[in-house]
């Protein structure tokens, strides 16, 4: 049986570490199922294309990642108790989602972190803004903002190299939402495109070829989309609850587990 799952998210280190040890069980049978993480953001032609134009502005600076949310009452998520009876509430909930983007376009991982978290808006579980210093395996430093509801939504990552800045920002245009990926050159000039939510299409897409090769190729020792591996989302997790941790812990440097 092949699985698709978006609920991986809601599970604690402890038991993504069991339940990677299920799945790799049963991995060296012929057959296997495949087991993709429903991340859209991974899929996203903005996040692909903000990827390539990183490796075009020279050595990486600075990353930063400003995350201004807007669940309120009026959010059709806002009252989903399920999403409030999980240690992180939203901001696991939602900050995964963010920090796919963020592993995506810098093509590399979140080694440590150190993070404040506060709980201001009584109507969301705690806690509901964190803001976090990170550094990346390639010696680069970044922050990571989040206030899960903010009067001013904004949505915006941004990559700082030597020869050039490349952000992407989440917005609406011509009545389209998606996000918009700058590159700004180091002579000053500013190239950008718009690219309109598809991800979840995408992902979709690239499951369904999955499963059709995996059929074909019973038995071949078929490699599934690596963007949808389980191994993916658990990295996803392992920073959130490594900043989460650290909130807790009035700011101590932890180290992000490794998958």
């Amino acid at each position: 049986m092949n699985k698709k799952v978006g609920c991986f998210y809601f599970l604690g280190i402890p038991e993504i570490e069991t339940a990677l040890a299920s799945y790799k069980s049963v991995s060296t049978n012929p057959g296997q199922p495949i087991w993709a993480v429903a991340e859209n953001y991974r899929f996203e032609p903005a996040f692909v294309e903000s990827k390539k134009l990183v490796a075009g502005v020279g050595d990486m600076m600075n990353v930063q990642v400003i995350i201004e949310g807007s669940m309120n009452s009026s959010n059709p998520y806002f009252s989903s108790s399920w999403r409030r009876n999980f240690e992180g509430g939203f901001i696991l909930d939602m900050g995964v989602h963010f920090i796919a983007g963020l592993r995506m376009i810098v093509g590399c991982e979140v080694t440590s972190v150190s993070a404040i978290t506060s709980h201001i808006d009584r109507t969301l579980p705690p806690p509901d803004i964190i803001s976090s210093n990170f550094k990346l395996e390639n010696g680069c430093s970044g922050v990571f903002v989040m206030v899960v509801s903010s009067s001013s939504p904004k949505i915006i990552w941004r990559v700082v190299g030597s020869k050039g800045t490349v952000q992407v920002e989440r917005g609406k245009v011509d009545g389209k939402h998606g996000y918009l990926v700058s590159l700004y050159s180091a002579d000053g000039q500013c190239k950008s495109t718009f690219h309109p939510f598809c991800g979840v299409h995408e992902e979709l897409k690239i499951f369904i070829h999955d499963i059709v090769q995996a059929n074909l190729k019973q038995g071949n020792g078929y490699e599934a989309e690596p963007r949808s591996s389980f191994v993916e989302g658990a990295r996803d997790v392992a920073v959130l609850e490594a900043m989460l941790e650290s909130g807790s812990k009035g700011g101590t440097l932890v180290n992000v587990k490794k998958f």
